[in-house]
């Protein structure tokens, strides 16, 4: 369950943005709206979904590329040697970035119900700094830095190995490119970071408009989640398929149980030799198939496309993010896809979802709370993108029952929150 996260000097972020999953606005005991009981007594709610809105350019992109960049680089460094350069992403519209590190900070809770936070800073040489502290989830527990690194400076916990001996030879094999994390969770004596590095694995992070079709694919024939579960699903969107079926062209590569799956296509878990085809009954109930690429809207290609992320991590209880969850579907299927993770019902483990688009009918107090409503906005002077709630403005913070249906998706396009585009074509094109 993802808590906090925090990004400095990526891309068009220069100085630090945080996207909050923690309720800014305080409920009344009775009202539980949009809420996840996190059972940890010092973090003890969460948010199920917050949605990134803004101007094209404005960076919405970029809080979601963060989030993948950082768990690229956690589960990949172990592989890279002292003399690679990481992806330059500081903020080049101001040369003092140059000169500053890329910084990360996440704070989540893991599938042990153990807190944890980690700090990244990097350059392209090399890794600045890298922290992971713990705070188990028993009554009265400490935080433990379990890893504390500055540069060629590195600190491990003894409870990570009762061998002092072994500890040491391990921080002499870290080199500058590389995580203590990464190095030390594929230690096969080490297990202490194996929650951890289940989390970040389990974290899903896609673009709606890209996630090929043999992703949900994989997914059903190798048994990791229910064919009958997405025929329901792209039923109850009101599309009319009767039948979904899955043709092998060559041996499936495999998935792991669905307890330890890893939403990385680099594994190799996803088969792209898959033959997808839908059937479609006709008046009298007769099924028709349905050629998957050539027959199919967009918009039924890409729900079919998503479904398979949406159904596993409800099934997890793990965090899924999708930049331009609207592409090719319609306001209402994207208000549906949300309340599947409101609704206690279905959604009872605490997954959440993130996700960036322009559908600003969103924007309804019925469906999100203030505080689930983030935009982003380029500064005018500085050119940086400012990440900011909704729940900051005067006004429109309260969560209580009797505004509940008060839509502010008006307020918006009339630019009284920002966040959308100055266009003037009045003296013509």
């Amino acid at each position: 369950m993802l808590l906090e996260f925090s990004v400095a000097n990526f891309r068009s972020i220069g100085e630090e943005q945080t996207l909050y999953m923690q309720p800014a606005i305080k409920s009344k005991k009775d009202d539980d709206h949009n809420i996840i009981q996190t059972g940890i007594n010092r973090e003890p709610e969460a948010l199920p979904c917050v949605a990134i809105l803004g101007a094209n350019a404005s960076g919405k992109s970029n809080v979601l590329k963060a989030f993948s960049f950082l768990k690229k680089i956690i589960q990949e460094s172990v592989l890279r040697k002292k003399e690679d350069l990481f992806e330059d992403n500081c903020f080049r519209l101001n040369p003092t970035y140059a000169n500053k590190p890329t910084c990360f900070r996440i704070k989540f809770i893991a599938l042990n119900g153990h807190m944890y936070q980690y700090w990244l800073e990097l350059v392209p040489e090399e890794i600045i700094r890298e922290k992971l502290t713990a705070i188990p989830n028993t009554k009265g527990a400490r935080e433990v830095t379990l890893i504390d690194r500055e540069q060629n400076k590195l600190e491990l916990h003894r409870s990570i190995h009762p061998k002092k001996a072994f500890l040491n030879v391990w921080k002499a094999e870290i080199n500058n490119q590389q995580t203590a994390l990464a190095l030390l969770s594929n230690k096969g004596e080490i297990s202490i970071f194996d929650s951890a590095i289940s989390w970040f694995k389990s974290f899903g992070q896609f673009t709606s408009t890209n996630i090929p079709e043999y992703v949900t694919a994989s997914f059903i024939q190798n048994e990791t989640i229910n064919i009958e579960h997405v025929t329901h699903l792209l039923k109850s969107a009101d599309i009319n398929v009767h039948e979904v079926n899955i043709n092998e062209k060559q041996r499936s590569l495999g998935l792991s149980p669905s307890e330890e799956y890893i939403f990385n296509d680099s594994d190799g878990l996803f088969n792209p030799k898959l033959e997808i085809s839908f059937s479609h009954l006709d008046i009298q109930g007769n099924p028709i198939p349905f050629n998957f690429q050539d027959d199919e809207s967009n918009g039924t290609k890409t729900f079919f496309s998503i479904s398979g992320m949406i159904i596993l991590n409800l099934y997890l209880g793990t965090p899924v993010a999708f930049d331009e969850l609207d592409s090719a579907l319609h306001p209402y299927l994207v208000r549906k896809i949300i309340q599947l993770f409101t609704n206690k019902a279905t959604n009872p483990k605490g997954a959440q979802l993130i996700f960036s688009t322009h559908d600003v009918t969103v924007m309804d107090k019925t469906l999100l709370r203030p505080d689930e409503i983030y935009f982003t906005e380029k500064d005018k002077d500085t050119f940086e993108t400012r990440l900011f709630s909704l729940s900051e403005f005067k006004g429109v913070g309260s969560v209580s029952k009797n505004d509940r249906g008060q839509k502010l998706y008006k307020d918006y396009l009339d630019g009284r929150f920002g966040a959308v585009p100055e266009v003037d074509w009045d003296g013509g094109l």
